[in-house]
């Protein structure tokens, strides 16, 4: 079987006994693992199609759910043999360039013929596209160490994209040739994709943790992490129980979750969705309207408008559009502001009122056009909510306004349907704007917000919403966060080269203290020599060799002479040694020569432009450190401990089972929250490294410190939300809605 995306007209590479035993046990191990995703992903289509069918009033769409799902039911077990069989053929070409597209330059356009592209099959690619952009995104850090691994086994350059034969893209690519055959519809494929998305690319982290943990410990890399894992002795059980921080703690999580809505806090089941689905989605519109209405009750809604008021569709349409179109207008992003559900609904009256004729009377929405209006401004102010004041996304948002509320007008579905294409592009718009364009977390990517605004510009002229807009915003977010993981680890290797070099020069001290210490010590320019500059070249040699290398172990010799420890039998030849450690260090061979003339020559034999001993001394004292200055412009000096208390010492020693890439949400003074990942510390020393979203060096803070701030509640361990920014959104609008209602009760009853 040759899989559609393959090169099948060369070879397979050719790979050891044990390399090819080894890519069969992986594509074993992968097949294992996606049988019963796979599985869920056919029967949670399978629900969707019975809903569907439920939620129609057309027969045609109720016959074509009900024939899609004898279809699924019938050719259920060969679209999960095509689709393994896929993968088995791109692990059996592990290492070549299965898109040959890229080989021949066709991506450039050379000796390309045009043709017409088919809407329905482009809306398919764009969504193959953006599964695979969010699955390579969502498992960066795994995929890159999975690319090493496999690239091991076929003795070829890492493995990325379409290269890597268990990664998104080849996930994506074998869906695509397992649906291929099935005759459903494009709307009914894309609701495939999303199941697929959803059981399968969803939660794909845990299954390449998998993979590359079964090839590490056949042996293949065994050493290579992107964040090693550091594990010291763990407590015992009864004294991690309670550790705060631990996922047993929901409540930390919970707060968390509703960061930029309406509040934290209130009972528990006040988080809850409004009706929540077999995914957790909910279900908005009714829900909402019925606690709109319960809100406004008493401010007589609905009471009955003249028919000829009533706005119709079409009316409604041309206005919305009008409107739409007014927003490329405005060139200022500045001026494009979120807008309230009054002015949406003043602006909106202003231009129905336009087109009618004069002395008819004022136009009026129906109820659901107000609700709709009213719960579209509620759920961008909400979105808003998230961003700071000074975003660039508010602007972008503010711009979207009015092309999303046409499209909720146009299609409930809007509200109700997480892969209604307008609600998709509006959560990837919230997420893009929420991670990278935050100015508190550094300059936002100009590239980015140039895309975003553009989008603006083009859905104000558009007459429904592309899939292809999500989809290059989905590509430019994969990149900035390529780029983000190449600056956390350039900043990891930093922080790992301080440490070595602080540790080093811890030994060196206290290996001079002890030979200070030992017997008759020196005094004036040998003793500031020995201490400062001496313990340096001591130091530098523990980094490059350790403390058996051999050049450390001659050094120590040197040493052992100057303090008189050891003879001395060629006075010549230690000086030389000293102006040679001394230039190891940095210093000019001119200046090396000056410091060792001071130091072994009397006053008597030297020249009159020799330095005193006091014009060393002087020089050796000016003189940087070992590290100063190199490492961030700052010095590297021991981490100073932070006192603890009981509550303290007890998250401190919970650390042993800390892991890298633990994200922690800290609380500032003005009760701003900013979430931190740790992207590295050393158990020795205490040192950590915070990084933000976009991998730079954020607060710079050490172990102790850590456990003081979670103890007092100014941090705590935060969990990555797998709910969608709109979702969390809709469940804020419902907790508002609700406590207003309440409120509004409570003063009706006092009345």
């Amino acid at each position: 079987m040759q899989p559609p995306h393959g090169r099948m007209g060369q070879a397979p590479i050719a790979l050891s006994p044990r390399a090819e035993r080894e890519a069969q046990q992986g594509l074993s191990l992968c097949l294992t693992w996606l049988d019963m995703p796979l599985r869920e992903s056919l029967r949670d289509f399978n629900q969707r199609l019975f809903a569907t069918a439920e939620n129609t009033r057309n027969h045609l769409e109720q016959q074509e759910c009900f024939e899609s799902r004898n279809i699924v039911e019938r050719e259920g077990p060969a679209f999960r043999q095509r689709f393994a069989a896929h993968l088995s053929e791109r692990f059996r070409h592990l290492g070549e360039n299965v898109d040959g597209k890229s080989a021949t330059g066709e991506h450039l356009g050379l000796g390309m013929n045009l043709s017409l592209v088919d809407p329905e099959e482009q809306e398919q690619t764009d969504a193959l596209s953006s599964m695979a952009a969010r699955g390579e995104a969502r498992s960066a850090s795994s995929l890159f160490e999975l690319g090493y691994r496999m690239a091991v086994l076929a003795g070829t350059p890492p493995l990325e994209g379409e290269a890597l034969p268990a990664g998104p893209r080849a996930l994506t690519a074998a869906l695509e040739a397992a649906v291929a055959p099935l005759p459903l519809t494009s709307a009914h494929r894309l609701l495939l994709f999303h199941a697929v998305d959803t059981h399968v690319l969803g939660h794909s982290e845990a299954f390449y943790g998998a993979l590359n943990e079964h090839y590490r410990t056949r042996g293949i890399l065994p050493g290579f992490r992107v964040y090693p894992n550091v594990r010291v002795s763990a407590p015992p059980a009864a004294e991690r129980r309670g550790r705060p921080g631990d996922a047993s703690a929901p409540a930390a999580t919970t707060g968390s979750s509703v960061q930029g809505g309406t509040g934290a806090g209130g009972s528990s089941h006040e988080a809850a969705p409004v009706s929540a689905t077999s995914e957790g989605h909910i279900g908005v519109l009714e829900s909402l309207r019925d606690l709109l209405a319960s809100r406004v009750a008493t401010q007589g809604r609905g009471a009955g408008f003249a028919p000829d008021r009533l706005v119709s569709e079409d009316e409604l349409q041309t206005a919305l559009f009008a409107l739409q179109g007014h927003v490329s207008e405005v060139a200022d992003a500045a001026h494009r502001e979120i807008r309230s559900a009054q002015a949406l609904r003043d602006e909106l009256l202003s231009q129905l009122n336009r087109g009618r004729p004069v002395g008819s009377p004022p136009a009026e929405l129906t109820l659901e056009q107000g609700d709709t209006v009213e719960l579209t401004a509620m759920l961008f102010q909400n979105l808003g909510q998230q961003l700071g004041t000074a975003s660039p996304g508010r602007a972008v948002l503010g711009g979207l306004q009015w092309p999303m509320l046409r499209a909720a007008v146009n299609d409930r579905g809007f509200f109700d349907r997480p892969e209604h294409p307008a609600r998709q592009l509006l959560d990837t718009v919230s997420e893009a704007a929420h991670h990278w364009l935050d100015p508190a977390e550094g300059e936002p990517d100009a590239a980015l917000i140039d895309r975003l605004e553009r989008l603006v510009v083009e859905a104000s002229h558009a007459q429904v919403i592309d899939p292809a807009w999500r989809s290059e915003i989905e590509q430019q977010i994969t990149q900035l966060s390529r780029k983000a993981h190449v600056a956390e680890r350039r900043q990891i290797e930093a922080m790992e080269g301080r440490d070595r070099l602080e540790r080093a020069r811890q030994r060196a001290a206290e290996i001079m203290g002890e030979r200070l210490g030992s017997g008759a010590a020196p005094r004036g320019v040998l003793r500031i020599l020995l201490e400062r500059t001496w313990a340096d070249v001591l130091a530098l040699h523990i980094l490059r060799g350790g403390e058996t290398g051999e050049a450390f172990l001659h050094c120590l010799g040197v040493t052992d002479q100057l303090l008189g420890r050891r003879p001395i039998a060629d006075v010549q030849k230690l000086r030389v040694e000293v102006e040679r450690g001394l230039e190891h260090l940095g210093m000019h061979p001119s200046e090396a020569a000056q410091v060792a003339a001071g130091l072994f020559e009397s006053p008597a034999t030297q020249t009159d432009d020799a330095l005193t001993p006091t014009d060393v001394a002087l020089r050796l004292k000016q003189r940087p450190r070992l590290g100063e200055g190199t490492a961030h412009g700052e010095p590297v000096k021991p981490v100073e401990p932070t006192p603890l208390d009981s509550a303290a010492r007890a998250v401190y020693d919970g650390f042993v089972t800390l892991r890298f890439g633990t994200w922690f949400e800290f609380v500032h003074e003005d009760g701003n929250l900013s979430r931190r990942k740790l992207a590295w510390f050393s158990p020795t020393t205490g040192r950590c490294l915070f990084v933000n979203q976009r991998g730079s060096r954020t607060d710079d803070i050490d172990l102790t410190r850590l456990a003081r701030l979670i103890a007092t509640g100014e941090a705590r361990e935060w969990r990555e939300q797998r709910m969608s920014f709109i979702d969390r959104a809709w469940q804020a609008v419902a907790r508002s809605l609700r406590r207003d209602g309440l409120h509004e009760a409570r003063m009706a009853g006092h009345a």
